[in-house]
C-alpha cells in the first residue's frame, strides 16, 4: 500500500509539475535573431592618445624653483662666512657660554635656509614622482633635482664642518 501511495504521488507531482509548463505562446519573447546580431562585425576605433596624460610642468614653473633655491642658497652663503667666525669662538668653549649659544643660534639660521632649500627639492621631487607615475619623464625636471640636491650637498658639508670647527 505504502507503495502505491508512494506512485500516486510522484505521478501528482510529475503532472503539476508539467503543468507549469503549458501557458500561452505570446508571453515569451522570440529566439529569431535581432538585425544587430546579423550585422557584420565593425572595428572600434580607439581614442588618440592624449597630451593630457603628462603632467604641466612649465619651464616657467621649473624655473621659479630654481630661483626659489638659489635665493634660499644665496642667503646661506650669505650667512655661512659669520656662522664660521661664531663656531671658531665658540671652540672648546663650555655648552653654557655666550659663545656657544650666539654659535648655535648661527647654525639654526643656517638649518633654517637649508630647510628652504630642501622644501623647494620636495617640490621638484613631487613634479618628479606625478611624471613618473604618468610614465612621462621630463629632462628638465631631472635636471633640476640633480642642481638643487648639489646645493643642499653644499650646504649639508658647510654646516657638518662648522659643527666639527665648534666641537660638538
Amino acid at each position: 500500500m505504502r507503495v502505491e501511495l508512494k506512485n500516486i504521488m510522484v505521478a501528482g507531482l510529475l503532472a503539476a509539475g508539467l503543468t507549469g509548463c503549458a501557458g500561452s505562446k505570446g508571453a515569451y519573447p522570440s529566439l529569431a535573431q535581432r538585425p544587430f546580431e546579423t550585422a557584420p562585425v565593425t572595428q572600434a576605433t580607439l581614442p588618440a592618445p592624449e597630451a593630457a596624460n603628462r603632467p604641466d610642468t612649465s619651464p616657467a614653473m621649473l624655473a621659479a624653483l630654481r630661483d626659489k633655491a638659489a635665493a634660499s642658497h644665496a642667503a646661506f652663503l650669505q650667512a655661512e662666512p659669520r656662522a664660521q667666525a661664531l663656531a671658531r669662538a665658540a671652540a672648546g668653549q663650555p655648552f653654557e657660554s655666550n659663545a656657544r649659544a650666539a654659535a648655535m643660534v648661527a647654525l639654526a639660521d643656517l638649518d633654517a635656509q637649508h630647510g628652504a632649500t630642501s622644501a623647494t627639492l620636495a617640490e621638484i621631487d613631487s613634479l618628479a614622482a606625478e611624471a613618473a607615475a604618468a610614465l612621462a619623464a621630463d629632462p628638465a625636471l631631472a635636471a633640476a633635482q640633480a642642481e638643487i640636491a648639489a646645493l643642499l650637498a653644499r650646504q649639508d658639508a658647510g654646516i657638518a664642518r662648522l659643527w666639527e670647527t665648534m666641537g660638538s
